[in-house]
Order: structure tokens, then C-alpha cells, then sequence
């Protein structure tokens, strides 16, 4: 987990390096570490407006959120190098056991909230966005069947970052077709939704967030 905190640390340095001069940056990155590293990542519209408070901050909130979220989405060699580094994250393990279902209930309940038109194109973009080079054959095979409404998504057993992933993919996906805001709603419903149905996967749900 104290990677994926250091990988996610190093994209938020990148979405907020155009908005922020270093020292603000640096001050910004550490108020994220120590109240937002461990939250879910629909949160981040809250990271973001705690930021945006004085006056030329908050006329660009929507590019700043934006810029987060692409960052967020970016392969680990894009990002720029994490200015922390020294720091070491004291972030809890994650439990993997029951991830697989657990991605499994979070996905069904994102779709089940979304508008049915949302939805209708929110798997054609998924499914045009799967790389099906660097998926393990049974989650693609899920993931395919189930975005091209042939079943339902089967819980696949495998690497944890993997699953955040899509999911992270999932979220980037909405926001380019619905914006960050109502993402975000939809994530937390969503998120809501699958712990109340799963209440014995709940953490794992929170570990895919």
C-alpha cells in the first residue's frame, strides 16, 4: 500500500504543479498525505476545494480537479518524481482476500446507479479502453462478457493494484463523460450502495477507492 501511496503522492504533485508555486505545492501535498491518502478517491473534490480558497485558486477549481484526475490516470513514467520521497508512508496494508469480489460489487453498483444512457455509453467507452495486453485472460474475458451485457461481472481473484486500477479507469472514464462533479456523487452512491449489499466486503470496497 506504501507504494501506491507514493505513486498517488507523485500524481498529485503533478495535477497541482501548474496551479501552485513550490512552497504551497509542498504544503499542499503534505495536507494530502495527512488527511487524504487513506480517504476514498471521491473525496478528492473535497482535497480540492480546501485548496481552492483565496480568490485566483478558486476561478480554476475545475481545471484543478480536472488536472487531478488525468494525473491520477497517467502511467507511473509520466509523473514527475515525488518530492517526498525521503518520507516514509505508515499506511496500513491492504487486505486482499476478498478484493476480487469486493471490485466485483463495487463495479455492479456504479453501473446500477448511473442513468441507463450513462451506462449504455459508459461500456462502450470501458470496453474501448481495456488494454488487453497487460489484463490476466479470466478479468478480461469477465470484464468483456459483462460490459458487453453477455452476464454479469464475475468476481476474478487478482493483483490488487490492478483492480484499483480499472477502477481508477472506471472513475476518469465518468468524469470525461459526466465531469468530476457528478462522478464523484455517483462514485460515493456507488460505494455507499455496495458496502450496504456486501457488508462483509466493505473493506475491501474501501481498498479499491
Amino acid at each position: 500500500m506504501s507504494n501506491d501511496i507514493a505513486l498517488r503522492r507523485r500524481a498529485i504533485y503533478t495535477g497541482l504543479k501548474p496551479y501552485m508555486d513550490d512552497d504551497a505545492l509542498l504544503d499542499a501535498l503534505m495536507h494530502w498525505e495527512s488527511h487524504f491518502a487513506n480517504a476514498p478517491r471521491f473525496t478528492l473534490q473535497r482535497f480540492v476545494a480546501e485548496l481552492c480558497k483565496d480568490a485566483d485558486l478558486r476561478s480554476r477549481r475545475a481545471d484543478i480537479l480536472l488536472s487531478l484526475v488525468q494525473a491520477l490516470s497517467m502511467p507511473a513514467n509520466s509523473l514527475l518524481p515525488d518530492p517526498l520521497q525521503h518520507r516514509q508512508s505508515t499506511a496500513p496494508a491492504a487486505n486482499d482476500s476478498n478484493e476480487g469480489s469486493g471490485f466485483s460489487a463495487l463495479m455492479l453498483a456504479l453501473f446500477e446507479v448511473m442513468p441507463k444512457d450513462t451506462q449504455y455509453h459508459m461500456r462502450l467507452d470501458m470496453l474501448a479502453s481495456l488494454d488487453v495486453r497487460k489484463l490476466p485472460k479470466s478479468l478480461l474475458v469477465a470484464l468483456q462478457r459483462w460490459l458487453g451485457d453477455k452476464d454479469t461481472l464475475q468476481p476474478v481473484q487478482c493483483d490488487t493494484a490492478l483492480l484499483r486500477a480499472i477502477v481508477n479507469r472506471c472513475y476518469v472514464v465518468l468524469c470525461e463523460r459526466v465531469g468530476p462533479v457528478e462522478a464523484d456523487r455517483l462514485l460515493a452512491r456507488a460505494a455507499n450502495l455496495a458496502q450496504e449489499n456486501n457488508p462483509t466486503l466493505a473493506r475491501a470496497i474501501s481498498q479499491l477507492l
